[in-house]
């Protein structure tokens, strides 16, 4: 009975070194498969778009295109947002990883890595109109073209920059099919448009208003310089004569107006390293993005040496523009570095592992010397055919003995204990039969 129990006891120690074996090499592929999806699997990214923008859906669109020709690893996925504010917040809250925005949203954890163009900002009169300056809006109505949530607030901030209250200014939100009727019925003295100075939206424009109230006027926004100054996420654009699409040249003569850019941001945690290749891969693929989208023929660095601007460049952005991006065989070497440390650590607390465990286990004597024990207090009471039965048992642990201390898998403490036992065993047999014959005769 006591053999069965040290027996079940022994099994239960094997069970336990297996499952803590098991386990270890559990954790080891774990980390081993981590590191592989680091350094040589697919990484996937989000970037936040507007969902009501035509302009922001094509530009990721092209820019996924783009990276899954280039980079089959890298996957760039795109997360619709309600608005341009909407994927401002989707950044900031950390739910995606880039973002397209335009500069007057902004994210607060938004840094960027590339300028993909810049809109001008004008003022289109349609003929017979009295407006030609942003000052003489006052009291008039100005037409905002559908689903472009960001102009309304741009308007305000211009108005009150000219002193004319926006509560003074009538709204009028219209599509370009409406345009013709509105300039016909003169229910607006001015359309105010945010665009790409190449955008296709200026010959429906232009062709719409011209239907309803003959040649039009357009005026910038005079003071464009003193504005942006006062507001960084604005900034100055020069647009030549006649550089608006058109079937009559527009402008008349070169301006220089308010614009806004839009940017690819990342957030601020990124790894300077990625931001960098993103960075390169976007303003080297140009070519081909702009064939993808024309609205991407204005894609530009950011100005490293604009150290005020609202949104900053992301270092690794800024690493790559100035020269100063690690090469590839840097991050090969810093990569292995950081995986040989993490090899290093993962050995150093397996063999601390081993050690505690080996320290803190339960103890169980070994069953063997438990059978050997039982068998000498036996001896004083068995018959000559028992004593043959035990020395037989008894040589066949002392073989099993032996066996297992070959392939090391007992501890010297057994080995001592068993070598003991048997000697003991043997003279008490012996004494045994002395005795059993003393007794007979």
């Amino acid at each position: 009975m006591l053999a069965d129990r040290q027996i079940s006891a022994a099994r239960m120690i094997r069970r336990s070194r297996t499952t803590v074996i098991a386990l270890g090499v559990i954790a080891g592929a774990a980390i081993v498969a981590l590191l592989i999806h680091l350094l040589l699997g697919l990484l996937s990214l989000d970037i936040a778009v507007a969902k009501t923008s035509t302009e922001d859906r094509e530009a990721a669109q092209a820019l996924t295109q783009l990276f899954e020709t280039q980079h089959p690893r890298v996957r760039i996925r795109t997360i619709f947002e309600p608005d341009r504010l909407g994927a401002a917040a989707a950044l900031d809250k950390g739910e995606t990883q880039l973002a397209l925005v335009r500069s007057d949203a902004a994210p607060k954890d938004g840094q960027t890595l590339v300028i993909l163009r810049r809109d001008a900002v004008v003022f289109v009169a349609p003929g017979g109109s009295a407006v030609d300056s942003v000052a003489k809006l006052r009291g008039s109505t100005v037409g905002l073209l559908d689903g472009r949530k960001l102009d309304p607030r741009l308007l305000d901030l211009i108005l009150t920059h000219f002193g004319v209250p926006p509560s003074s200014v009538h709204r009028k939100i219209l599509t370009i099919d409406q345009l013709t009727e509105a300039a016909r019925s003169r229910q607006i003295g001015s359309v105010f448009v945010v665009a790409p100075v190449g955008s296709a939206l200026w010959l429906p424009l232009f062709t719409a208003l011209r239907k309803g109230s003959g040649p039009v006027k357009l005026f910038e926004v005079d003071e464009a310089a003193a504005i942006a100054k006062e507001h960084p996420v604005l900034d100055t654009i020069d647009v030549p004569k006649g550089a608006f699409l058109g079937s009559l040249p527009a402008p008349g003569d070169d301006i220089t107006t308010l614009s806004v850019s839009h940017r690819l941001v990342a957030r601020g945690a990124m790894p300077d390293w990625l931001a960098g290749e993103i960075t390169r891969e976007v303003l080297s693929g140009k070519p081909r993005l702009v064939a993808l989208d024309d609205d991407l023929a204005g894609i530009e660095a950011p100005d490293t040496d604009d150290k005020v601007q609202a949104l900053p460049i992301h270092p690794g952005a800024a690493a790559y523009l100035t020269g100063n991006q690690p090469s590839l065989t840097d991050q090969a070497q810093n990569a292995a570095y950081w995986v040989g440390l993490m090899i290093s650590a993962l050995a150093s607390l397996s063999a601390a592992g081993i050690g505690l465990y080996r320290r803190f286990r339960p103890r169980q004597p070994p069953t063997r010397v438990m059978r050997l024990l039982e068998l000498w207090l036996s001896v004083s009471s068995a018959d000559p055919v028992e004593l043959e039965q035990l020395e037989r048992e008894v040589d066949a642990l002392a073989a099993e003995t032996i066996r297992a201390e070959a392939h090391r898998r007992t501890e010297s403490v057994e080995i001592r204990l068993v070598a003991l036992l048997v000697t003991h065993i043997r003279e008490a047999a012996q004494r045994r039969r002395r005795h059993a014959a003393q007794q007979a005769s």
